[in-house]
């Protein structure tokens, strides 16, 4: 059973916001606590997918695997996000592998008692629904970003995001990604990410400092996505 001290943590998600001190109680004491290293693997893409997952601390990355080992990341899910919805809904396997980015502790909620709460709190459903809405959103946006975008608009379009989110310095997703993952991100190599952050510095867009980016010219960036 996970204690109490995690009620503000479900509260705060947009899914469980709406319901009342006991439901969120009733979940916690279904959900079971795990912790993942750097690196460990919490979910297969393919295999079935035992409930919701809730991110207590650290960071996930979501990502589909090619036939030759190719990785393309989808998300990266921080404290207080979810993952994975749509195999509740369809009844099928993973579609992602969900693989910790650091030392992450995430809270397990049983597809059983995720069904049993509907029974309960029908309004819950509908706030599901709208996060998948917001993530099937998000996926279309970076469907028409590879189609019609060059990797240096979509790389700036990433920055300028990222930047929005936490002020000047660059957080999620880009602080615990290394270039290669990157261009996972992208879909593109690693040396076009580095020749592209290099052009981005030179031109006095960016500011590198090790793994640490700092965005220097906002509207510049803007211009380019």
């Amino acid at each position: 059973m996970v204690v109490s001290h995690h009620y503000d943590l479900l509260e705060s998600l947009p899914c469980f916001a709406g319901l009342g001190p006991e439901a969120i109680e009733w979940l916690l004491s279904c959900a079971k606590e795990l912790s993942f290293g750097k690196g460990e693997i919490i979910i297969l893409q393919g295999e079935k997918c035992p409930g919701l997952f809730l991110v207590k601390s650290g960071s996930v990355k979501l990502f589909r695997a090619s036939p030759q080992g190719e990785e393309q990341i989808m998300y990266i899910v921080r404290r207080g996000g979810c993952f994975e919805c749509v195999p509740l809904f369809d009844g099928g396997p993973s579609p992602v592998t969900a693989e910790a980015l650091e030392a992450s502790e995430v809270l397990l909620i049983p597809a059983s008692d995720f069904w049993a709460m509907f029974d309960a709190h029908p309004q819950a459903l509908l706030d599901i629904i709208r996060i998948l809405a917001m993530r099937l959103r998000f996926f279309l946006n970076t469907v028409e970003d590879f189609s019609f975008r060059r990797v240096y608009s979509r790389l700036a379009k990433l920055l300028l995001q990222s930047s929005e989110q936490s002020g000047e310095a660059l957080t999620a997703p880009v602080h615990q990604l290394n270039q290669e993952q990157l261009a996972c991100v992208l879909g593109c190599s690693r040396q076009v990410v580095n020749n592209s952050l290099r052009r981005m510095a030179k031109n006095g867009l960016i500011k590198m400092e090790g793994r640490r980016i700092i965005v220097l010219k906002p509207e510049a960036l803007r211009k380019i996505s």
